[in-house]
């Protein structure tokens, strides 16, 4: 079972990088995020809704969304550009340094020291992010991809 989720997991990691790019191509600005955050928040509430959604108070709600604009919108905005200027593979590459990321925060802030097959493992990620980065910018998209999906006179 867990190489069933681990492949779900890279699957929707792979529709994610490659839809986000779409999604980044065909509409100026941030307006696909926009769009697309609310919708998965809503999602969100549907999953969670039964696990106690009447426990919210309101100074929970609050920090719900204080935690959302930091954790989800900030960093999601900075992806969503980042996916605009570079291959979806080099992308993918670079944000398989998270490992990487949390080995060296272990270490610092947790005093955990890694097994050498775990540094090893870094290590290489490391080395592929690096080749990723050195061949990892795209091509401006087609004058005609850059459209708005929804255009002035369609929008309410």
């Amino acid at each position: 079972m867990g190489l069933v989720f681990a492949l779900a997991a890279a699957a929707c990691w792979a529709a994610y990088i490659l839809l986000t790019q779409r999604v980044g191509d065909r509409v100026t600005g941030l307006n696909g995020l926009a769009v697309s955050i609310p919708v998965a928040g809503v999602l969100g509430v549907l999953v969670a809704a039964p696990a106690g959604l009447g426990r919210v108070t309101w100074p929970l709600l609050a920090a719900m969304l204080g935690l959302a604009a930091l954790s989800i919108v900030l960093p999601f905005s900075l992806e969503f550009l980042a996916l605009r200027r570079m291959t979806s593979s080099a992308f993918g590459t670079l944000m398989s340094l998270e490992p990487a990321i949390a080995l060296v925060m272990g270490l610092l802030i947790l005093g955990q020291v890694p097994a050498p097959l775990a540094a090893a493992g870094v290590a290489l990620v490391v080395a592929a992010g690096v080749g990723a980065t050195r061949a990892g910018e795209r091509a401006a998209p087609e004058p005609d991809a850059a459209r708005p999906l929804v255009s002035a006179h369609e929008a309410p």
